[in-house]
């Protein structure tokens, strides 16, 4: 069996850039605490240690939290090596994120992007509960309105997936259903995912729709 080591020299780059990236969420309140969770295809950088046909991902361990990511990343995250059948886990005895069964049928399915980004923004699942929500289009017509960066940034829209319990296979099938070509997913009564090629990016995705929820709610009494 082929194996991975998390501190190898290839990861150290990408791992800071993740700790960095964590702290921020914490800092923005978006991950109370084990909330949120990460993946990263990072298949290419293994293909520089070995020849693989597996796909290799950088995922947030089970009960990690993302201000424990952001000081400690190594005790937080692990490596995942996937096949059509079966999960190799580095180290064996850690444990992915719950919420990896969603992230793993999102990563397999598209090659559009590598990272996932998951965090459960207040106002992101107030946004989800609210009437509006029931209308894909129109929610999304109405924040692009209040937010006319959304659409520069997003021009896909937003993509919404019905309530499906966390870390469920009912919350995978929502989510593979939902998405289209869109990079920002909502969970319904959850949270919110971007999908991206690099962290920022996906941070930015975060920062953008929470940004036009939060003027939704800041205007409402207008609305």
């Amino acid at each position: 069996m082929q194996t991975m080591d998390l501190k190898d020299p290839i990861f150290q780059s990408t791992i800071h850039h993740i700790a960095e990236i964590a702290g921020l969420i914490h800092q923005y309140g978006w991950a109370e605490a084990n909330a949120g969770n990460l993946s990263i295809d990072v298949t290419d950088m293994v293909t520089q240690r070995m020849d693989t046909r597996l796909k290799w991902f950088i995922v947030s361990q089970s009960g990690s939290r993302y201000r424990q990511t952001a000081l400690a990343p190594y005790d937080n995250l692990m490596l995942i090596s996937c096949s059509d059948k079966k999960d190799n886990y580095y180290p064996q005895n850690a444990k992915p994120t719950s919420e990896w069964i969603s992230h793993r049928c999102l990563q397999m399915a598209s090659d559009r992007f590598k990272i996932v980004l998951h965090t459960h923004p207040a106002e992101i699942i107030a946004l989800s509960n609210h009437s509006l929500a029931q209308d894909t289009k129109a929610l999304n017509d109405k924040l692009c309105e209040l937010l006319p960066e959304l659409p520069l940034y997003l021009p896909e829209g937003i993509a919404i997936a019905h309530r499906a319990a966390p870390g469920s296979m009912e919350l995978c099938s929502a989510s593979m259903k939902a998405l289209k070509h869109q990079k920002a997913l909502i969970w319904s009564g959850h949270g919110l995912l971007a999908f991206a090629n690099n962290l920022d990016e996906a941070l930015d995705y975060l920062e953008i729709v929470s940004k036009a929820a939060r003027i939704f709610f800041l205007s409402r009494e207008e609305l």
